[in-house]
């Protein structure tokens, strides 16, 4: 697993980690926001570091993450007035420190089902809006209001916006765990937070997020068009294609993007279970299993088998790229606990032949060509 496992360290510790406080009272489900967003048990209790009166920092350690979670504490109606000069202190002394170590962006998340936004509330966000802070407003579990009292809530924040003259607030309603029917919301929550985030931040947390594997994709198929626009750039050197499974170590930072936007972390370490199955024998059966389906794509009716033109390797770049994306989100969507080496490595070799016959017969003739990419 060397190579792969350093290209991996490299891609995340590359990456620029945003830091997202969720702030809210006690029983607002901020837990279960968080970890559906998230996925796992980012939040459980008793796994992160007390930062202050008021926040605890997930995870506990400051080992490098996609994303940083400072969730508070929660507060009773008789201790508001405190937790409320928590905040105030714990934002000011964060807004000290270096840029990475700040406060990006702001879930404040209000239980619909407790029917009240008050002027507490109202201070916070605006103390907050005051310091610069980009801020979601989160009517979490609305499945227990009725849309009348949700829209009461709505019609007091915004009360409270035009009282204050605050920039417009987001307010979205988010059912993460309702007693009935799916989850709501939290894909619109996602998205909602790379729009607000600084760009510089929006590609960790699309890596770290769980809740919406559309928006995966569609940064996968970014990566793929980076690395196949590549092949039409002045110098290009023509990928040896007699050798494939070399072609393929080649393309070593595509597939590692790519798993790492899938949640290689999750994943590989369900496959590190299973005995003698590594990251490095996964390669080998994608590379092996792919060989002589290189051997057969054609071109223009030419089978490929020696140097190649540009077109013809960000053809070949493609195909391959969107192969592991979907190789890496059946990995991602299937459940492998219980799933033995074999098992693991027909899922791998199945869904490799199949996607990549697939996208084998895409042609990319120009950079313009890979604008239709889906």
């Amino acid at each position: 697993m060397g190579r792969l496992k350093e290209e991996l360290e490299k891609v995340m510790e590359n990456l620029a980690s945003p830091n997202i406080a969720v702030i809210g009272r006690t029983g607002a489900g901020k837990s279960t926001l968080i970890n559906a967003v998230f996925g796992g048990e980012l939040a459980k209790t008793g796994t992160g570091l007390p930062v202050s009166d008021a926040f605890i920092r997930y995870p506990k350690d400051d080992r490098k993450v996609p994303v940083v979670i400072y969730d508070s504490a929660g507060y009773e109606m008789t201790k508001e007035e405190k937790f409320k000069n928590d905040v105030f202190e714990f934002f000011d002394q964060k807004k000290s420190e270096p840029i990475d170590k700040q406060i990006h962006l702001v879930w404040y998340v209000i239980h619909a089902g407790l029917k009240r936004f008050e002027y507490f509330d109202a201070q916070i966000i605006q103390a907050l809006k005051q310091r610069g802070l980009p801020l979601i407003v989160i009517l979490s579990q609305t499945d227990l209001a009725r849309a009348v009292e949700i829209y009461e809530i709505e019609k007091t924040i915004k009360n409270y916006q035009s009282e204050y003259k605050l920039d417009k607030l987001a307010i979205l309603q988010i059912s993460a765990n309702p007693i009935i029917g799916e989850p709501f919301g939290v894909k619109e929550l996602v998205n909602k937070t790379i729009d607000l985030l600084p760009e510089l931040y929006t590609e960790a947390l699309i890596i770290q997020q769980k809740a919406n594997l559309k928006l995966k994709r569609k940064t996968a198929i970014n990566y793929i068009k980076v690395a196949a626009s590549s092949c039409f750039a002045a110098g290009f050197v023509p990928i040896p294609l007699a050798t494939p499974v070399a072609a393929i170590g080649t393309q070593t930072v595509l597939c590692t993007k790519i798993a790492a936007l899938y949640g290689y972390a999750e994943w590989v370490e369900i496959i590190d279970e299973v005995g003698g199955l590594t990251i490095s024998s996964i390669l080998t059966y994608i590379a092996t299993g792919v060989a002589d389906l290189i051997a057969g794509m054609t071109f223009g009716g030419s089978v490929i088998l020696g140097g190649v033109s540009g077109g013809i390797a960000a053809s070949y770049i493609v195909a391959l790229g969107l192969t592991y994306t979907s190789v890496f989100e059946k990995l991602t969507e299937q459940d492998l606990s219980g799933s033995g080496m074999q098992e693991i490595e027909e899922l791998i070799k199945k869904t490799f032949r199949k996607e990549f016959q697939k996208y084998a017969s895409i042609k990319i003739l120009s950079p313009g060509d890979l604008d239709n990419l889906q």
